[in-house]
């Protein structure tokens, strides 16, 4: 008898465990090909940078070896996905293609159109959920229209209920004569690709995401709402690349919260409970449910991503679209991106980006707030930098930081509010710890100058350090006014 093929196409989701897409089609097949296609369309954008593949390449060699344990083979071919894939399924007599869903505008065209490619060979197309927690069309108002605003999107999606994780399912068995032989294919290198990395960046791979989250739940889910916000504490959980890439699930990273804070707790908003809780449930929700808000940050930018996608080219507030912004020097971009702007907090986060691909959120915020508002530079420069440079660069998070740092998202922060760096420093790095570890030049300057150097010349003179790149009252009106009037 025949055995009936199907392809599973890896995008996002590099694991075996809690793949939807993977378990729903080793369930129904009798074998099931695994295939990634390296895509010079995304890996060849103008955004795309040598620590985020780097991560996704290693990730893609873990799975390769996981896959050997279990006797398969992962196939690799490299093209446009809408040729390749239709005759991958002609080499191997694939009936059907099985992949998890993308939001991304790229993404669904691309889908539709293999899709459509299959339909003409007779090969069938299948996609399932399985990036986010729930569904973009499944958390909205009660006349289908989506959410822009975060709040009420949270309170709807606290109370949809959550898939638990899927085991890793048993890989159908069939002889291999069955099948053709088909060549396997190899993973390029990074200079293969044109990239080089500098950064220092961590391990990627499923094993490596589990431990993420494991040590994450361990140690610090109790403290999330009080260290997250410090920089120079381990404060976060440090699994955004692995969500970003598909190492872990957003299943897999809920329930182990879930397990952790109680399901009587997990649903709950920690600013509005909507009951009374005891001392100890109200501070477990405060500090360990804060997280859950951040997955549902996640899911929310995903769901403004796939009901506008405009978003990645313009503002959300379109009327913002007619700011005309007033810098674009070089050498101030430079500085910036440098971490070389003579604000040391603004500093500290772009140096740290360039070392590690990483950047600590609040980081994120203020250099992004910096760039736009006292800068006073478009959005979209520093919105494709963040993704060169970052491990978990992701066009829906990211887009939604920019857009609300910049004032021109949705549910964006109002225009008038402008971070300063003296002050955020002070406030988050109090002893300058942040900013001495990732500008050296200041690790000898006391408290609380190390905030403000440039108070002092003889401290920029001894250092080394840069006076700052602009008058930050001056441009802060300037912003004020540039906003205003749009």
């Amino acid at each position: 008898m025949k055995s009936r093929v199907a392809i599973h196409w890896f995008r996002r989701d590099l694991r075996l465990a809690d793949n939807t897409a993977w378990a729903a089609a080793a369930r129904e097949f009798d074998v099931v090909l695994p295939v990634f296609v390296v895509d010079p369309r995304l890996l060849g954008a103008s955004d795309i940078g040598a620590p985020r593949v780097a991560f996704l390449l290693e990730s893609l060699h873990a799975l390769k070896r996981r896959l050997k344990e279990g006797g398969v083979r992962l196939l690799v071919r490299r093209g446009n996905p809408r040729v390749v894939l239709p005759e991958l399924a002609r080499q191997s007599g694939a009936v059907m293609v099985c992949a998890n869903r993308d939001y991304s505008p790229y993404g669904r065209r691309r889908d539709a159109a293999v899709k459509i490619a299959l339909r003409d060979q007779g090969v069938g197309w299948r996609d399932h959920a399985d990036l986010v927690l729930v569904e973009p069309s499944s958390c909205v108002k009660e006349d289908e229209t989506p959410y822009t605003v975060f709040t009420p999107y949270s309170r709807r999606w606290r109370g949809i209920e959550k898939c638990p994780p899927q085991r890793r399912p048993r890989l159908p068995s069939a002889p291999v004569s069955s099948v053709p032989r088909l060549a396997a294919g190899r993973i390029p290198t990074l200079s293969e690709l044109g990239l080089t990395l500098t950064a220092d960046i961590p391990s990627g791979g499923e094993d490596q995401a589990s431990k993420r989250l494991q040590r994450f739940v361990r140690r610090r889910l109790g403290r999330y709402r009080s260290d997250r916000d410090i920089p120079a504490l381990d404060g976060t959980s440090g699994l955004s690349a692995d969500l970003k890439h598909g190492t872990v699930s957003p299943r897999q990273v809920f329930a182990a919260v879930s397990g952790s804070l109680g399901p009587d707790l997990v649903h709950l908003d920690p600013a509005r409970p909507g009951r009374t809780l005891g001392r100890e449930d109200r501070e477990r929700l405060r500090e360990a449910g804060t997280f859950v808000t951040e997955l549902c940050w996640r899911d929310f930018y995903q769901s403004v991503l796939f009901h506008f996608p405009h978003v990645l080219s313009g503002a959300f507030r379109t009327r913002f679209d007619e700011i005309s912004w007033p810098e674009t020097r070089p050498e101030i971009i430079e500085a910036w991106t440098q971490g070389r702007t003579g604000f040391p907090f603004v500093d500290a986060g772009m140096r740290q980006l360039a070392a590690t691909g990483w950047m600590h959120n609040r980081l994120r915020m203020l250099t992004a707030s910096f760039l736009t508002k006292i800068l006073l530079v478009d959005w979209r420069v520093g919105e494709r930098i963040f993704m060169q440079r970052l491990i978990d660069g992701d066009a829906a998070a990211n887009n939604g930081g920019w857009q609300w740092s910049a004032s021109t998202g949705t549910d964006a922060t109002p225009y008038f509010r402008i971070f300063n760096p003296s002050l955020q420093s002070k406030k988050f790095d109090p002893r300058g710890d942040f900013i001495r570890r990732w500008v050296p030049e200041l690790a000898g300057v006391p408290s609380p100058l190390v905030h403000e150097p440039s108070r002092d010349p003889g401290t920029l003179e001894r250092t080394g350090y840069p006076p700052p790149c602009v008058d930050y009252a001056e441009r802060r009106r300037e912003a004020l006014s540039l906003f205003g009037g749009s």
